[in-house]
């Protein structure tokens, strides 16, 4: 329900475009690449880092209203989904995005809230 009260303080319309296509760069050196339509983004995320110490791949989908992007992967071999959502930061000397993330894993019945695992990344335009 505290969402739905948080929606009503964003501001009304949607904001000037932003083109995110392209590749993008975490702090991990994972990329996110992005192919953007309109409001929509489709693309591929390679992650530089995994369990097994190689790197996991997954699928991208999202949105982008203005300076504001969500996508979420589907990882390709785990069971796992993760999103973020973040927002370009207009003043950073490189284009910066500051992004919070959740990740989701099968776990036991009982266990599901241990199954939530939350960060920050930063991506940067490659």
């Amino acid at each position: 329900m505290l969402l739905e009260k948080s929606v009503v303080r964003a501001a009304k319309g949607t904001g000037a475009p932003v083109d995110f296509s392209g590749d993008w760069k975490n702090e991990l050196g994972s990329i996110a690449t992005f192919v953007q339509k309109g409001d929509v983004l489709t693309g591929k995320y390679v992650s530089a880092v995994s369990e097994s110490g190689t790197s996991a791949t997954g699928v991208l989908s999202g949105f982008v209203d203005g300076d504001l992007i969500s996508f979420v992967v589907h990882w390709d071999d785990f069971q796992a989904i993760t999103a973020w959502v973040g927002q370009l930061a207009a003043k950073a000397p490189t284009q910066t995005i500051h992004t919070l993330w959740q990740m989701t894993t099968q776990v036991s019945p009982g266990e599901e809230w241990a199954s939530i695992n939350a960060g920050a990344d930063d991506f940067v335009r490659v």
